[in-house]
Parts: structure tokens; C-alpha cells; sequence
């Protein structure tokens, strides 16, 4: 699909992105991104990407003509969609969780008898490396207490993987980038001010679903909101 060059630039620039950082949190190669911002054509699966990880729907990032020849209905539910890809070695879960802001877990794989060890294995290693980006004792990213620890971290995640694909199920991820109003701690509990400005914010996302597919198409998570009307707004 043919992107406008200029609004994926100016995309990537709006959150201070180099192509690299954008390749990397596409997980696609930096000379893809470099031929998208030439102009050239991409495939809808890589364009999907780069959209996801900029944080904008896939119109966003077309020529005027293509965006023009999108339903308004396909419009919408680009914009509601998330690509995820599937995660291949335990290496890109960590090094996602290190530069997050926030994350989320969650399955669509059915709980049978036979799936639930697998299950009960990796969510439950997974879910200890989540940062509640509420809790002020403990906050995103992660972060290793030494280099031991995050190699058997990646050796156990990679085990759980292999498992769950002889089960026919897989682990896909995804990283977005936004502009928000990260909330902070103060004497009501968790708050935005009016007056604070937004911050980028990476948020990482996984699902466990069946193996069929390299990609998984999600409904979007819900990000902290941009603007609020009140001085202080609870969450």
C-alpha cells in the first residue's frame, strides 16, 4: 500500500522517534522503514505495523487518494484494531517490558484440561514481570536485579513458548507509542492536572491465542485519556 511519506515522518517525529527506534518497535526491518518514508509501497501486514507502533490508525498513515478510497466503517475499525505478531523467542517479551510504560496480558485460547498447564506456566511467569504503572513502589519498566536473573527469565520464557506451541497455541505482542497525560501520585491517589503537559509513553500488549496465524488482530486497549476537563482528574 502506497504511505504518504510525509505523515509517517511527521508521525515519527511528533514522538521523537529515529528509524531505528521505529523499526525496532515494529519489530520490522530499519530499511523498510526508510523505503515507507521514500514512498514506496508496503505490504498491508508491514503497514499495519508501523501504524500500531506510531499509535495512529492505518489511514492515518495513506495517501490522500488511498485514505480516500477506505470506508468510513473500514476507517473505524482500523482505528479500534491492533496487529500483534507472534512471539517468537522470550527475548522480545523482555526487551518489551524493559521499555514500557504499561502492559497487559491476556487470552483468547480456550482453558481446556489439556491447555491449562501450559497456560497456568506462562501467564503466571509472565504476569510477575508486569509493572502496575499505579503503584509508586514499584514502577514501570521492568528492571533485573542482575544479569543471571534476566537470562533465566528468557531461558524459562523460551521453554514456556516452545510448550505452548505443541500445545497449538502462541504468545503475540505488540508496542504502541502515545501522547498522554501519565497520571502521578498526590494526596487524593492516583490524578492528571489540567496543566500537565502529555508524555510518550510505550505500551506493550500480549495475547495468547492459537499458532495458526503469524499475526493476531485485536480490539485496541483503552490509553490513559489526553485531555481532562477538571484540575485534577482521579483514576
Amino acid at each position: 500500500m502506497m504511505i504518504d511519506a510525509t505523515k509517517m515522518k511527521s508521525a515519527r517525529d511528533r514522538r521523537a522517534m529515529t528509524q531505528e527506534a521505529l523499526a525496532h518497535q515494529a519489530r520490522v526491518n530499519v530499511r523498510t522503514v526508510q523505503r515507507a518514508e521514500n514512498g514506496e509501497p508496503v505490504r498491508h501486514e508491514t503497514l499495519a505495523d508501523l501504524a500500531a507502533a506510531l499509535g495512529v490508525p492505518v489511514v492515518g498513515l495513506l495517501k490522500t487518494d488511498a485514505a480516500n478510497d477506505v470506508e468510513p466503517e473500514q476507517e473505524v475499525e482500523q482505528a479500534q484494531m491492533q496487529v500483534l505478531k507472534r512471539v517468537e523467542s522470550a527475548e522480545t517479551i523482555v526487551s518489551l517490558l524493559e521499555r514500557a510504560t504499561m502492559a497487559s496480558l491476556g487470552c483468547t485460547a480456550p482453558p481446556t484440561p489439556e491447555n491449562m498447564p501450559y497456560l497456568r506456566a506462562i501467564i503466571g511467569t509472565i504476569e510477575k514481570l508486569l509493572r502496575d504503572p499505579w503503584d509508586q513502589y514499584n514502577l514501570p519498566p521492568l528492571r533485573f536485579t542482575s544479569l543471571l536473573e534476566r537470562l533465566e527469565t528468557i531461558a524459562n520464557l523460551n521453554a514456556q513458548l516452545s510448550d505452548l506451541e505443541r500445545a497449538g497455541l502462541a504468545l503475540y505482542s505488540a508496542a504502541s507509542t502515545h501522547l498522554v497525560k501519565v497520571p502521578y501520585h498526590s494526596d487524593e491517589g492516583m490524578v492528571t492536572g489540567r496543566s500537565q503537559p502529555s508524555d510518550f509513553v510505550t505500551a506493550a500488549r500480549f495475547v495468547i491465542a492459537g499458532y495458526e496465524n503469524e499475526r493476531l488482530r485485536v480490539a485496541a486497549d483503552a490509553i490513559w485519556p489526553l485531555e481532562e476537563e477538571a484540575d485534577e482528574v482521579p483514576f
